[in-house]
């Protein structure tokens, strides 16, 4: 089985998604979520926290986020929670949370797939130890202000209903 094969599979297996209400249920497959999720694996080659990681939609901001935050992580390490200073290795108690307001469903996570991917793949950075990056078009940029931090990976997987939304943009 191929690296990415099993970074895929790790995570299929690894992300707890919520349910939405009132939506039928379906595999975590065809989450859109839990595709971002396996898109950023593959960016980085590598699967966070030994691959548990909970995954939470339309969570309330935690204390102390800015108001316009899209999403966050949290995690425990030997030197205090969320401290990025400690090695990635030692991460456990990982979540990624993303705002409720910003992607309130399924249809509005595929059809602003190419901001939810690029989220995804910036908070999975996080979880393998990566800080913010000032540079230009970085997928760890602090804040996405345009497409330019969005990676090819996510161009290359958007599902029908962002491929269709792109094209009349």
């Amino acid at each position: 089985m191929t690296l990415s094969r099993l970074l895929v599979a790790a995570l299929l297996c690894a992300f707890a998604l919520p349910a939405t209400a009132g939506a039928a249920k379906k595999s975590n497959s065809s989450s859109p979520l839990t595709s971002a999720a396996a898109v950023g694996a593959r960016y980085w080659g590598a699967v966070p926290c030994q691959g548990r990681i909970k995954v939470l939609a339309k969570q309330p901001l935690a204390a102390g986020v800015a108001r316009d935050t899209d999403a966050w992580v949290t995690f425990d390490t030997p030197l205090g929670a969320n401290n990025l200073a400690a090695p990635a290795s030692t991460y456990t108690n990982c979540t990624i949370a993303f705002a409720r307001w910003r992607w309130r469903t399924p249809a509005s996570m595929r059809e602003d797939w190419d901001m939810l991917c690029a989220t995804m793949t910036h908070e999975l950075g996080h979880l393998l130890g990566h800080t913010h990056d000032l540079v230009p078009g970085s997928v760890m940029a602090p804040v996405f202000t345009d497409f330019s931090s969005v990676p090819q990976l996510c161009k290359a997987n958007r599902p029908r209903a962002a491929r269709s939304a792109r094209r009349s943009r």
